[in-house]
């Protein structure tokens, strides 16, 4: 029964894939390969009657939104809030390539709105072309609020390789204590 309410959500979902995403089917199936960004999801969506239902989860992680799941009151919230990110370097300068094989100190700028659910936490991470994940900040946040800035503590990285770094955002939901990814920026290397 818990699988069926996670597939059960309604055309509001739809409505948030439409802009990115394709779905498709052969004739005469009931399950619908999902894409989200020209990116297959694990799971499919399933079709009933004309109507699609998608995994909500799923759909939720690869927008950058938080979900919410109340199988008591049989309901799935997604939050999307709007969240932007750019990064600083020590003198206060955005950048978005670094060149390999140097140390750089650098924070990032996070820029939220249209924030509609509770959150307790946000934490900035960094993860180099192998993989290798490191936390630049990991603070509370205390005030509730639909819209803020915040800014990360100074962080110095040494880029060892060439290759694609990516920063990552994310909040932790007050209720779930889950972590979602809520923005995600690229980093090159020259």
């Amino acid at each position: 029964m818990g699988k069926m309410r996670k597939l059960a959500v309604s055309t509001i979902c739809l409505m948030l894939v439409s802009g990115g995403g394709l779905l498709y089917a052969a004739a005469g199936k009931n399950e619908l390969s999902m894409y989200v960004n020209n990116v297959l999801l694990k799971q499919p969506a399933v079709s009933s009657e004309g109507a699609v239902y998608l995994p909500a989860e799923q759909v939720a992680e690869n927008m950058q939104a938080m979900v919410s799941l109340d199988e008591n009151a049989g309901t799935v919230k997604i939050y999307k809030p709007n969240v932007n990110t750019v990064l600083l370097d020590d003198q206060g300068k955005i950048f978005g390539k670094v060149r390999s094989e140097s140390s750089s100190t650098f924070s990032a700028l996070v820029q939220v709105d249209q924030l509609k659910t509770e959150i307790s936490d946000l934490k900035i991470t960094i993860t180099d072309p192998a993989g290798k994940t490191d936390t630049v900040d990991n603070q509370p946040i205390t005030e509730k609020k639909d819209s803020f800035w915040f800014k990360s503590a100074a962080y110095s990285y040494k880029v060892a390789d060439k290759g694609s770094y990516t920063v990552q955002v994310y909040f932790k939901d007050a209720a779930s204590k889950k972590w979602f990814l809520v923005s995600e920026l690229q980093i090159s290397t020259t």
